[in-house]
């Protein structure tokens, strides 16, 4: 895609985030830091709440219900990684809500960017998945501050007619990474907090809660395990082209993988699982937080209503069907087949699913994790 038009489509909204990915993907780039753009996706008047969220989430699809109270979607201001919209709104930017991920809760409230959620005022609470509902972080000092609103996860897939062992659930671990019969034909995600976090399950460690002597220790089996990758890298293109050329056996990525795994495979009989690892698939989940600026603009009510058009079983079934992530509402999976849902890295039954799960939360020194992970990549 050109370049230009790829940034008319980014910034007027056009582009999911996962579509936004998987074209950066194309170009060979894995993260991309653009300027967050303050207008608006839409013309809202200044009368309605400001939502300060990642390109796609302005799709109308999501606000249905919101429209049909006030006749008119939010105004819209985009960011690209929490990391810019964190640092934006500390220098003084203050929308009126915001769509952060659950990682960086602690670190949003503690700087006084969340303002308690009344969950009171959202109908579509009652049908919010329990297991989001008390997921870490969520909750802060007695106050809500955050509802979740989509999520996936993190783990391997695994091509199993060239690893049949790995088909049978008994057999799948985080530990397959260390096989040394597949030496050469691993493929490993660049996310340092993600590998290790499955290293620390692992271990027997507790992934958001480690020792620097722990650190230290998933990095000595990070350095065991380096020689075995073909791959490092963040691309589910680069991913989904490896798997189905059989050039790497396994891959760690989100299971948005499935989709491009599929494309890439298309018109082949090669067959492959989505492993549940007996210590736990990654689960991330985003959602929706209110800014204190709400309270003083008068927009606290206002913003209730969004995120109760986001959670809604509407906008959940068009986030499932059309972006393969979960959605927090129960009822928004009631229009899909079990087998559907199972080939995009979801289910049915999605308690029992994230039964046995490690929710994605802020590590004790993300900094300690990220210069281990570099030695480690360099071979230090």
């Amino acid at each position: 895609m050109n370049i230009n038009r790829f940034q008319d489509m980014l910034y007027s909204g056009q582009l999911t985030r996962r579509e936004t990915k998987k074209i950066l993907a194309s170009m060979g780039i894995g993260t991309v830091m653009l300027p967050s753009i303050g207008g608006t996706a839409s013309a809202a008047p200044e009368d309605h709440p400001l939502f300060f969220t990642w390109v796609g989430y302005d799709s109308p699809e999501f606000m249905v219900h919101c429209i049909e109270k006030y006749g008119e979607e939010p105004r819209y201001s985009y960011f690209d990684s929490e990391d810019d919209g964190f640092q934006k709104m500390r220098a003084g930017f203050e929308p009126d809500m915001h769509f952060p991920c659950s990682a960086v809760l602690p670190l949003w409230n503690d700087a006084g960017l969340l303002a308690p959620v009344d969950t009171s005022l959202l109908s579509n609470w009652p049908d919010v998945l329990d297991v989001f509902k008390s997921a870490p972080s969520t909750v802060i000092d007695g106050n809500r501050v955050y509802v979740p609103e989509d999520w996936g996860q993190t783990s391997i897939l695994i091509r199993t007619d060239l690893a049949p062992e790995f088909a049978d659930p008994e057999n799948q671990s985080w530990t397959a990474l260390w096989d040394e019969r597949y030496a050469g034909r691993i493929a490993m995600t660049n996310y340092s907090y993600i590998i290790f976090a499955a290293t620390a399950l692992v271990s027997g460690f507790k992934p958001w809660d480690m020792t620097s002597e722990e650190m230290e220790a998933c990095a000595d089996l990070l350095r065991k395990q380096m020689p075995l990758n073909r791959i490092i890298t963040d691309s589910n293109t680069e991913l989904g082209q490896a798997l189905a050329s059989g050039e790497v056996v396994m891959a760690v990525a989100e299971n948005s993988l499935i989709w491009d795994v599929q494309e890439a495979a298309r018109g082949t009989d090669i067959e492959w699982t989505w492993i549940v690892p007996k210590e736990g698939a990654l689960t991330w989940h985003c959602g929706l937080s209110i800014h204190p600026a709400a309270i003083r603009n008068g927009m606290y009510e206002k913003c209730h209503e969004v995120i109760d058009s986001m959670i809604s079983p509407e906008a959940g079934a068009f986030e499932i069907e059309n972006w393969n992530y979960g959605h927090s509402n129960r009822r928004s999976y009631d229009g899909f087949s079990d087998e559907f849902l199972r080939s995009i890295g979801l289910a049915k039954d999605v308690d029992a699913f994230l039964g046995q799960t490690a929710f994605v939360q802020e590590m004790n020194d993300i900094k300690m994790i990220t210069e281990l992970w570099e030695a480690v990549k360099a071979g230090f």
